[in-house]
């Protein structure tokens, strides 16, 4: 019976996230005017109840590489949060079948903060308001309310913002899960960094084998790890290049950050 109810728990889940929709992911205000605004649409034939509130958090990566997002209860004064300054207008509301509802918020930061960038997530939670889901099996009955926390993302920025990126160190690990190439990824500047991680392995012809790509948002170091299947990968000598190129202005039409040229990191290694 558990295993039911988890199905049906991921299908209702994965169904009404396709059916609450935000726009856009990432909002952008800064000191010019601080104002921004989001859109919610509802393209389902029910209800939903929303309600909108910020948190605090940014993600992080294990010394392997594995990342996962990090939330924070207290926030420590030395982190860059707004989650303080930020109200939300209208936090909770009636969305009614297949409309939509703009939602505007506004900072009010103290007037000595340091220049450069500083967020929050947007936790938007919606709920049907259909009857709950009533499962029942050999007289044991559950009833299921469904509440799904989309978390995108504000920024606001202040002063001189500057970002760049050094690749600290890149290596390569051979292991029972294939070749991991594994950089060490440095955030400069007052800013989060947003861009794309290109990694293209070589072998001794200098001819592609393989790639990896992937968007990143780097709000501080990070430890990335890019894996690659080697069943196709021949003994001897190869080379992995990594590029990250800049491009945030692809997601926030309106930042005003200077694009850097691309920053370019490569090893050699062998495959026994």
């Amino acid at each position: 019976m558990f295993k039911y109810i988890l199905v049906l728990l991921f299908y209702f889940c994965s169904l009404s996230m396709a059916q609450v929709i935000i726009s856009p992911y990432v909002v952008y205000i800064d000191e010019q005017d601080k104002f921004g605004s989001y859109l919610v649409q509802n393209e389902s034939n029910q209800e939903y109840e929303i309600s909108v509130y910020f948190k605090f958090g940014h993600p992080v990566s294990d010394s392997a590489g594995n990342a996962s997002m990090k939330y924070y209860e207290e926030i420590p004064d030395t982190l860059p949060s707004i989650v303080d300054w930020i109200r939300a207008f209208p936090r909770k509301f009636i969305l009614p079948p297949r409309e939509r509802q703009i939602i505007r918020m506004t900072v009010r930061p103290p007037s000595d903060i340091d220049p450069g960038t500083y967020w929050a997530r947007i936790i938007t939670s919606s709920v049907p308001r259909a009857r709950s889901v009533d499962t029942q099996t050999s007289g044991v009955s559950a009833k299921i309310n469904f509440v799904i926390n989309q978390a995108t993302t504000v920024l606001y920025r202040t002063g001189v913002a500057e970002t760049s990126v050094a690749v600290d160190t890149l290596f390569a690990v051979l292991d029972t899960t294939g070749l991991q190439i594994i950089a060490s990824i440095k955030r400069e500047g007052n800013t989060p960094f947003f861009g794309d991680v290109d990694v293209v392995l070589l072998n001794n012809d200098s001819i592609m084998v393989d790639t990896k790509k992937e968007y990143i948002n780097l709000y501080f170091d990070m430890i990335k790890k890019y894996t690659f299947p080697t069943d196709s990968l021949r003994a001897g000598n190869y080379k992995a290049e990594l590029t990250i190129t800049h491009n945030e202005k692809d997601d926030i039409p309106d930042s005003k950050l200077t694009q850097i040229p691309p920053i370019i990191k490569s090893i050699k290694f062998e495959i026994p």
